[in-house]
């Protein structure tokens, strides 16, 4: 048996900023907190490719009706199948072309799923560590103001989920087991660093949260802690104690965090406490301290992490024969999934998302947009 080239995928997600009408608004700045209810992200395309390698299909996730009914089967050119892993059976639409499953089905199926079809609103995951956290997954909304602990989850609207089978065919026209799925390449386009935004979480053979503009081998990171000016005006969000609110997540008890008052000089100026880069004009996480109010130590307190994997620690390693592999000395390598024993098809679930923490979420940057295209390929046969 000769051994084939490896097999590209792409999955292309074309979005773009729409901005609404601010009504009037005096707020200073945006960002995600009030992106929300101004702004939103809608999706302009979405496409799956396949061939006669590598087959990708959308998993039916209902718990009633199924997304396609016979007569959708016959319009978007699809079949059902009916997959066991052990006492669970899961319900898979393969496109019969091999132009892959349409623009037109894959919406349907977004219509049919309690996700986003087109609108995306910024949300935030919270502390996290990069690769299988043992925490459960969850995406909060946007705050109001006070709020100073995010509890309350995201809407499912807000984001988008495609779970995405695949199977490896070879030249025998064989289902094969054991074959690796990588996520090799995540091209992110955007205007203004919009892109810096954009997350992915993988649940497949680990669980991954992954910032496709960052090209690196490395575990990055973003704070969900610091001061913000989530309401009107100019200035950081502050009590009736004339104490500016904590949001989010620190290292230190919220009860501990020190206070301390600002020389009169300091006060009605713009300044950095959220470690903004290159701050040119005011936003949520850049703004003013109002006259007389108890600034905390921030820096002190230690505001929490959300850590991300960039794309050049999810790629394998290549062998001098082309295979590849994980790189523990290197670091990096995260298959997204592997096709079993019994049904040789193997699941990852992708929840596409906007990090609302991220410095790129500001009002500035409303209007612009980014796509995404994904490259998946498949271990040699």
């Amino acid at each position: 048996m000769t051994k084939e080239k490896k097999l590209s995928l792409r999955l292309s997600l074309l979005a773009g900023l729409a901005l609404m009408a601010l009504l009037g608004s005096t707020a200073g700045s945006l960002a995600w907190y009030a992106f929300s209810r101004t702004v939103s992200l809608t999706f302009v395309g979405t496409s799956v490719a396949t061939s006669s390698l590598l087959n990708v299909g959308l998993v039916d996730t209902s718990d009633g009706e199924p997304y396609f009914d016979d007569d959708d089967l016959v319009t978007y050119n699809l079949e059902r199948e009916e997959a066991t892993e052990g006492t669970e059976t899961k319900v898979i639409y393969w496109s019969k072309s091999r132009t892959g499953i349409s623009l037109l089905a894959l919406r349907h199926y977004l219509e049919q799923s309690p996700y986003a079809v087109d609108k995306l609103h910024p949300v935030t995951t919270g502390s996290r560590e990069a690769l299988n956290d043992t925490h459960e997954f969850k995406l909060f909304r946007s705050p109001e103001v006070s709020e100073i602990e995010f509890e309350h989850e995201a809407t499912t609207d807000s984001y988008c989920v495609l779970p995405l089978a695949f199977r490896v065919i070879n030249e025998d026209q064989e289902y094969v087991a054991s074959k690796n799925i990588w996520l090799t390449d995540a091209a992110i386009g955007a205007e203004h660093g919009v892109e810096n935004s954009v997350r992915m979480f993988v649940q497949g053979s680990s669980e991954v949260l992954v910032k496709p503009a960052d090209n690196a081998n490395q575990i990055g990171e973003t704070k969900v802690g610091g001061v913000l000016s989530l309401g009107p005006g100019e200035y950081y969000d502050y009590d009736n104690n004339m104490k500016e609110y904590c949001y989010g997540e620190f290292e230190t008890p919220k009860e501990d965090i020190t206070y301390s008052a600002l020389e009169e000089s300091e006060y009605d100026v713009l300044d950095n406490m959220n470690g903004v880069s290159n701050p040119s004009e005011q936003t949520t996480f850049y703004a003013k301290h109002h006259s007389g109010v108890l600034v905390p130590d921030i820096d002190g307190a230690v505001p929490k992490v959300q850590k991300h994997y960039g794309i050049g620690k999810i790629k394998p390693s290549v062998s001098s024969e082309g295979e590849f592999y994980v790189d523990t000395t290197n670091g990096n390598g995260v298959p997204i999934a592997t096709t079993t024993t019994n049904s040789k098809i193997a699941f990852a679930t992708f929840t596409i998302f906007v990090e609302g923490w991220d410095h790129s979420i500001i009002d500035q940057n409303a209007g612009y947009s980014f796509n995404l295209d994904l490259k998946f390929e498949i271990d040699r046969i």
